[in-house]
């Protein structure tokens, strides 16, 4: 992690670095964002969302996981940890959070994000080692981040330090049961189960509900993967896919996150357990305990 003196802030947000600790204080940061200019070029790997970039499926799905945390951030004071772009942090500020911190490992994404969105605050950051004091905020904010990391208790540890006591987690990771179907993401070092989730976030959190995104059959899930794979093997994907998207125009790539969009409210369910349905990410909700 960055020494504190290093940690690009606004001046004019004030928002205060110690250069001992690299702590940020999240007292001082301001209560709205959303200032736009030029930024640099971000590259898109296909792990997070560069606006303008995102196919309309990927975006889709990082939109309906902001816009239900939405849900939980009002007058909060909320940090996104593994932020990327900025894009879901500047859309939980206009969501209502009190305040709103974006932190990354990455400081190319840093610095779009301060860049795009110049009146949040952005740090490069590890999402095991929180740049921030015990107790700081009331909402953690972290998608597509655990199956990213090593440590995994160490991650889901940091998150309940960095809150007040029943502060809340809301974070998200593939379901490992549908995406183990599909090719290895280099990006990934653990992907698990809905029960594996589940187990972990027990150990650290109390009163933890899951939800479920794109809920898939999973007997058709599986053929069509294997079918997919077969086409693959013949060389047959593209020519497949072009038979199927026949004409259709291609769909505008989207620059901002709507909580309006019409097919948000079937995304995110409250999981069920069922033998035949799987979804394809699971979203979990959990509170530190008071004590």
């Amino acid at each position: 992690m960055d020494d504190a003196s290093s940690l690009r802030t606004d001046a004019s947000m004030n928002a205060v670095a110690s250069s001992n600790s690299g702590v940020v204080n999240q007292d001082s940061f301001p209560p709205e964002c959303g200032g736009r200019t030029v930024a640099p070029t971000l590259p898109f790997t296909g792990e997070r969302i560069v606006p303008g970039m995102a196919a309309e499926q990927l975006f889709r799905e990082h939109e309906a996981r902001y816009v239900f945390a939405g849900k939980f951030v009002k007058n909060k004071r909320v940090l996104d940890v593994a932020c990327g772009s900025g894009l879901g942090t500047d859309y939980l500020l206009k969501a209502g959070a009190q305040s709103c911190l974006g932190l990354d490992i990455d400081n190319e994404a840093i610095e779009y994000a301060r860049a795009v969105y110049k009146d949040c605050n952005f740090v490069q950051c590890d999402a095991t080692s929180l740049c921030l004091l015990d107790g700081t905020v009331d909402a953690v904010v972290s998608f597509e981040t655990i199956e990213h990391v090593k440590n995994q208790a160490s991650f889901l540890l940091e998150c309940r330090r960095v809150l007040r006591p029943g502060g809340i987690l809301v974070c998200s990771t593939p379901n490992r049961t549908l995406s183990r179907w599909g090719e290895d993401n280099p990006f990934h070092f653990q992907e698990l189960t809905v029960a594996e989730f589940s187990e972990l976030l027990k150990t650290v959190f109390t009163e933890v509900q899951l939800y479920a995104q794109r809920n898939k059959t999973y007997p058709l899930y599986v053929a069509r993967k294997v079918l997919l794979s077969l086409f693959s093997k013949l060389h047959l994907n593209e020519p497949v896919k072009r038979f199927l998207r026949g004409r259709r125009a291609p769909a505008l790539l989207k620059t901002e996150f709507d909580a309006n969009s019409n097919y948000l409210d079937a995304e995110i369910v409250p999981y069920r357990s069922a033998p035949l349905i799987q979804p394809t990410y699971v979203i979990s909700v959990g509170r530190k305990p008071l004590r």
